[in-house]
């Protein structure tokens, strides 16, 4: 077969300057490739390895694609479902339609493998796919080198951290949040800026608002972070967020926090019914009697994150990671 290029790529105003997917299912788990030069990152999500071609979500930034013999996507998001969910912000659906949609439907029909980043999605691209090949991948957060939080500890700060494509999810949360910490002296609860918070909110004495912060930066910030309690609440779009990653449980295992998530997301079910976290309803007052138990009970919110910290350390999504991508580049270099 020989060389092509495929097609003009999406301008980089479309797409940030940084990719936390593409070191989450790439980077950090092939940082050995990247540093000999065997990987080389031509935009922040566009990879070459000798004749194949690694595109993760989009190829915005880039006039061009190289020519390449393979191409591997790799796919975090159900976008058709998005760009249909009117419970999503019009602008996140926009940008689903305007950038991620053009591009799935440019790339998977040209992968030789298409990774996809949770079970839920993996069977959505095998069923619009039949005979493709489409791999699961799960995010390498390095859980391993963060300290074991207090088993003890009271439970002291939430952490609400989610992107601008939840704004809507989290709303409902917020004034009986803010009647929890205001019966509850000492307790603290730290919010994303981009969640388009009401002024109530961000103003309120117990609140720290976290601002917007590039990839790396928020890294940086997670690695120092303690929090005892992680929400990822879906309480409007559920049919989009059905699909999402478990990459809520590493992140907030990071920073050390017990989650509680919504059970409409499949991988918050699903790690629930191995005790690594909750999986709640719609009903906001699920959600505050369940932070109100957790924190009567430190030890049973302490146990959960635990678990779920071990449950991350032996799944060795890295090794995992780097197995998969030895088997799809140095198979095509043969």
């Amino acid at each position: 077969m020989s060389l092509r290029p495929l097609g003009v790529a999406p301008p980089a105003f479309l797409a940030g300057r940084f990719s936390p997917t593409a070191d989450l299912y790439l980077g950090f788990a092939c940082r050995d490739r990247l540093a000999r030069g065997a990987l080389r990152q031509l935009s922040p999500t566009v990879f070459a390895a000798g004749e194949t071609l690694i595109v993760i979500r989009h190829a915005a930034g880039m006039r061009t694609l190289p020519p390449h013999r393979r191409l591997v996507y790799v796919i975090d998001d159900d976008i058709r479902a998005g760009i249909a969910d009117r419970a999503l912000p019009p602008i996140y659906r926009a940008k689903l339609a305007l950038l991620e949609w053009p591009e799935a439907r440019r790339f998977e029909p040209a992968a030789a493998a298409i990774l996809a980043t949770s079970s839920a999605l993996a069977a959505t691209l095998r069923a619009r796919r039949p005979g493709a090949r489409v791999e699961e991948i799960a995010p390498a957060w390095p859980v391993a080198q963060m300290p074991v939080p207090d088993p003890v500890a009271p439970i002291r700060r939430i952490g609400l951290l989610m992107g601008r494509s939840h704004a809507r999810d989290a709303a409902p949360l917020w004034a009986p949040l803010l009647r929890v910490l205001d019966r509850r002296p000492g307790l603290a609860l730290t919010v994303s800026g981009n969640l388009d918070l009401p002024r109530v909110v961000a103003r309120h004495p117990a609140v720290d608002v976290l601002p917007a912060l590039d990839w790396a930066a928020y890294l940086g910030w997670l690695r120092q972070a303690r929090l005892d309690l992680g929400l990822a609440p879906h309480l409007a779009s559920r049919r989009f967020n059905a699909a999402r990653s478990a990459s809520k449980l590493g992140e907030y295992a990071i920073a050390g926090a017990a989650v509680i998530g919504s059970d409409s997301w499949h991988e918050a079910a699903r790690g629930a019914m191995c005790g690594r976290c909750l999986a709640l309803g719609a009903d906001p007052a699920a959600w505050i009697a369940a932070i109100d138990r957790l924190i009567d009970d430190p030890a049973s919110a302490r146990a959960m994150a635990a678990k779920n910290r071990e449950a991350l350390i032996a799944a060795d999504a890295e090794g995992h990671q780097r197995r998969l991508w030895a088997s799809l580049l140095d198979a095509a270099e043969d």
